[in-house]
């Protein structure tokens, strides 16, 4: 297997993760460091993908000020999306060109990812071929998108474990109007921890993408490959 690192940074700003996204991906493509897996959590932010339409945020922007949502924008795929406290956010940063290349297999890849997941809840996901992400009974569970640069992930899956599923009503998920989020809390009743989950995606990870994992703390990451102070990413 080939060795990838991963990192749990816990709950961090989306603008902070997207700089220290890009960051990673510069290193990679030098083949300064390793493929390395991001683990995190975003507080309650809207982003807006390469395609999407603002017409899609529902609120406004005094609603939005007062539930203290963010509006980002990204240079991900798609239309928009929502991230918040309950959702676990999987950010891989992997070159595809020692992997064969294969941008769409990468993406079934994550897909599957999650499927496995899923799998340990008993919940019986699907893809949806028009829209990438993994749904349930028409509601979307996970979210995928992805940007790529010269062949270097980054950005990647938002599996939904225990949110608070009334505040994505921001947003017409993925720019599709009447669409209903769920998570892993609705659909068993049962309240199950972002660590556990996180260590669950993680096993599924190693075993689809065929990677050793090597865990690397925020500190290491901050201090010894960027040559940051912990602190900028509190």
């Amino acid at each position: 297997m080939d060795k990838c690192w991963s990192c749990f940074l816990g709950k961090i700003e989306y603008e902070k993760a997207f700089e220290l996204q890009q960051k990673l991906v510069e290193l990679r493509l030098n083949k300064t460091i390793d493929d390395i897996v991001l683990v995190l959590e975003h507080p309650p932010t809207i982003t807006l993908g390469k395609f999407a339409k603002k017409e899609n945020i529902i609120a406004t922007g005094v609603e939005l000020e007062k539930a203290g949502v963010e509006v980002c924008h990204s240079n991900r795929g798609g239309d928009v999306t929502f991230h918040c406290p309950g959702q676990l956010i999987i950010y891989p940063i992997m070159d595809l060109r020692a992997r064969g290349g294969n941008l769409r297999r990468f993406l079934s890849d994550l897909e599957e990812v999650v499927l496995d997941t899923l799998a340990f809840y008993n919940i019986n996901a699907e893809r949806w071929s028009s829209h990438p992400g993994i749904w349930v009974k028409g509601e979307q569970i996970a979210a995928i998108g992805l940007h790529f640069k010269r062949g270097v992930s980054m950005h990647g899956i938002s599996l939904n474990v225990n949110p608070d599923l009334s505040t994505f009503n921001v947003i017409n998920l993925c720019g599709l109007a009447g669409k209903k989020a769920t998570s892993i809390l609705e659909l068993t009743q049962h309240e199950t921890s972002i660590e556990e989950v996180a260590e669950k995606i993680m096993a599924c990870f190693s075993e689809v993408l065929k990677v050793s994992l090597d865990p690397i703390s925020k500190e290491q990451v901050l201090g010894d490959v960027l040559g940051q102070e912990t602190t900028e990413l509190v």
